[in-house]
């Protein structure tokens, strides 16, 4: 699969909300996710995709979305990157607010090895 087919797959489960499968399909089993923070006593640093789905799912577990906006893929040889907005509210806490991220795939040709996100300033 190149690396056009698998950014473009990754963003059809990201726009269709199936995020769980595209995780499974698409990422490597020994794939790292870096997130530019983490909650209190969660590692920044994910490793693995068990790992992986693991956040996803206390992110999903923690936050009401209201709405998310994708945009890309943008492709580079075997990287890929996706614009994020998004708009949530933080079910403990109640607040809501909107962010941006740019997230940057790293694939191996295959599957996706590596994703790191960077987030502009929480409105």
């Amino acid at each position: 699969m190149s690396t056009q087919d698998i950014a473009q797959k990754l963003v059809q489960h990201c726009q269709n909300h199936t995020e769980a499968q595209g995780l499974q399909e698409l990422y490597a089993e020994d794939a790292v996710s870096i997130e530019p923070m983490a909650p209190e006593g969660m590692d920044p640093i994910s490793n693995g995709r068990e790992a992986i789905k693991a956040k996803h799912e206390w992110w999903n577990s923690n936050f009401d979305v209201h709405g998310m906006n994708v945009e890309g893929p943008f492709v580079n040889g075997s990287n890929f990157s996706v614009m994020f907005e998004i708009d949530a509210t933080d079910k403990s806490s109640g607040d809501r607010w909107k962010s941006k991220e740019v997230a940057l795939y790293e694939t191996d040709g295959e599957k996706i090895v590596r994703e790191s996100f960077f987030m502009a300033p929480m409105k």
